[in-house]
């Protein structure tokens, strides 16, 4: 997403301005206006879609892979349903679900219902959105269904000690090996602070989408501020251009720092150490444009307590990537990413990822990727890749 696809997304799926001037289809109405003016004494108003808001998203892809058995292999689908949008003023709802994934039958990924803008008559707007139900926590800003150009994940966002010297564990879904982007149970609250500074707290299950297993909660928190470009809110400086007067949507000049922290706890299934296993990340991230250039990247420091033979340990690791996008043409972008990790005690874990995304149309799109690690130094994977939404 660009900086107005973000706004749009973290303002309920609401153009963060003028957001009645540009909607095209009217909602049904439940409710008269008129009920507003006696509430407590009745409903407040609220309103469905017009149009029934469902998209299908179907990909699939080719791989060849040396070590393999096949070397050369047609990937089974991956088909997921999604629906997003308002009910009513400042009330909004998200649901994704695999219908089939790889060939297997899916799960429902996110499924949740936001208030927006709350209570923006007494306090600054824009300064409370609070969302429930099942979703991915907003700890960094490059999960990958909010960056969906490669198709391999991001390390960062999917790796946890319990992988050891691997990176296996791609997307997380249900209560795998704990990711930053794992699908969880809970509840969030976010907002903007003064246009550039946002904020993000929540506490969750902790089990990703399972019914959780202890009584601790895991909680989280994350902080932003961005220079220059189009603030969180959707404006602009006074006086700036918007887009740099190019009419090209994704260009602008700016830089996002921001920095997170995640606490949580899994259930020790052994009968050695304590009942809780605690755990805890802290990192920092940065993403710039510039021009036709996106260059982001983060850092993360993990410790996890562990049970290890007869033992209860502690171990952590270190985790980095850093990425750059051009836009070569509006239809065709290049991607170059470098991840490692470094957990205590094992070899270091390091991949490249090139990438060059070409959209056939706006809503069909090829991928052709080459991950590899760079200590054997040599190609062994290309994934050809069709992602296409209806």
């Amino acid at each position: 997403l660009n900086s107005f696809g973000e706004a749009f997304r973290q303002n309920g799926f609401q153009y963060p301005v003028d957001d009645e001037a540009m909607t095209k289809n009217d909602p049904i109405e439940l409710g008269a206006d008129a009920y507003k003016r006696v509430w407590p004494n009745a409903i407040w108003p609220g309103a469905i879609p017009g149009d029934i808001p469902i998209a299908i998203r179907a990909r699939s892809s080719f791989s060849y892979e040396k070590q393999a058995e096949p070397e050369m292999s047609f990937t089974p689908p991956t088909l997921q349903l999604i629906s997003g949008g308002t009910l009513g003023e400042d009330v909004s709802f998200f649901i994704g679900a695999h219908l089939f994934e790889e060939g297997e039958i899916g799960s429902i990924d996110r499924f949740y219902l936001k208030l927006d803008n709350i209570l923006n008559s007494v306090l600054p707007d824009k300064l409370l959105y609070i969302r429930a139900g099942q979703f991915i926590p907003e700890i960094v800003p490059f999960a990958s269904n909010h960056r969906g150009l490669t198709i391999t994940p991001y390390a960062f966002n999917t790796y946890d000690l319990s992988l050891g010297e691997s990176f296996a564990a791609e997307h997380i879904h249900g209560g795998g090996p704990f990711g930053i982007e794992n699908f969880q149970l809970g509840v969030e609250a976010s907002g903007i602070i003064a246009r550039r500074n946002r904020y993000v707290a929540g506490f969750v299950n902790g089990n990703g989408s399972f019914q959780d297993n202890n009584d601790a909660k895991d909680g989280y928190i994350r902080l932003v501020h961005k220079f220059g470009g189009m603030a969180f809110d959707g404006s602009w400086n006074e006086g700036a251009e918007p887009y740099g007067g190019t009419g090209n949507n994704w260009v602008e000049k700016s830089l996002a720092l921001g920095v997170f922290g995640y606490k949580g706890a899994s259930r020790n299934e052994t009968s050695v150490g304590q009942e809780d296993l605690e755990f805890y990340r802290l990192g920092a991230d940065v993403n710039v444009f510039f021009g036709d250039l996106n260059l982001y990247g983060g850092y993360m420091y993990g410790n996890n307590e562990m049970v290890t033979g007869d033992a209860q340990t502690e171990m952590d690791y270190d985790i980095f990537f850093a990425e750059g996008n051009y836009v070569l043409y509006p239809w065709l972008i290049g991607v170059l990413r470098y991840e490692e990790a470094r957990p205590e005690g094992l070899n270091s874990i390091r991949r490249v990822v090139p990438n060059i995304t070409a959209l056939f149309r706006a809503n069909i799109k090829w991928v052709v990727e080459v991950p590899f690690d760079p200590d054997e130094g040599e190609f062994e994977r290309i994934i050809i890749g069709l992602d296409y939404g209806f």
